[in-house]
């Protein structure tokens, strides 16, 4: 089940902590955290609840942490994409086939960030919507690079609420593993407001080429 997921084997050696996490976001893929209960972590993560107890208080603190590992999985992701200097709209479709394609690489945690997260509350709520207010904080840049002055503040807000909506319809159709092939339409999804068609379509281009050379790597 490990394998299937995030490409471990259940030897390799990672801590108790790293395997209850791996447990939480196989359970809240399986049957969604209300549902989850500790001992069901327990049992995929082949822990017994008293190491569960040591590591953590309670469900809701285990997937604050396990998000705290998403997050840190997806600036992992996005480090060779900033690059000083680089052009902000290289930047976005760089970043969206790079995190993306992370994201399809661990489908359960994929789930567990964007689907889990934003309704369980406390933490992992939380980071769930720092990580986005950092994202739309970016997009907004582009007003600065727009083709046309005079581009709304709400655009920035409208584009990444399209491309979100397009990514979690797939994950809750159970194709994380696809995700990376949406890389070229989140991409013009999110520049074409302020780049406009030809040039939206032009980065869409090249995400789908960069989307290619990563599957085959």
């Amino acid at each position: 089940m490990y394998n299937r997921v995030y490409g471990m084997e259940p030897s390799s050696p990672h801590s108790e902590r790293e395997w209850i996490l791996i447990g939480i976001a196989e359970c809240c893929a399986a049957k969604g955290y209300e549902a989850t209960t500790v001992d069901d972590v327990c049992a995929a993560a082949g822990v017994s609840r008293e190491s569960f107890d040591r590591v953590f208080a309670g469900k809701d603190e285990c997937l604050g942490a396990a998000m705290e590992t998403a997050v840190e999985e997806a600036w992992r992701a996005l480090e060779s994409v900033l690059a000083p200097g680089k052009r902000w709209a290289d930047v976005v479709r760089d970043g969206a086939v790079a995190l993306l394609g992370m994201l399809a690489a661990r489908p359960a945690l994929a789930h567990l960030a964007l689907v889990e997260a934003p309704l369980a509350g406390g933490r992992a709520a939380v980071l769930h919507e720092s990580g986005r207010a950092a994202l739309l904080d970016f997009l907004e840049l582009g007003r600065e690079q727009a083709a046309e002055p005079g581009v709304p503040a709400s655009v920035a807000r409208g584009a990444l609420a399209g491309a979100e909506a397009l990514v979690l319809r797939q994950l809750t159709a159970g194709e994380a593993g696809r995700l990376g092939e949406l890389a070229p339409d989140v991409v013009y999804m999110l520049t074409v407001p302020f780049l406009g068609v030809d040039e939206a379509g032009r980065l869409a281009g090249g995400a789908a080429r960069r989307r290619h050379l990563r599957a085959v790597a």
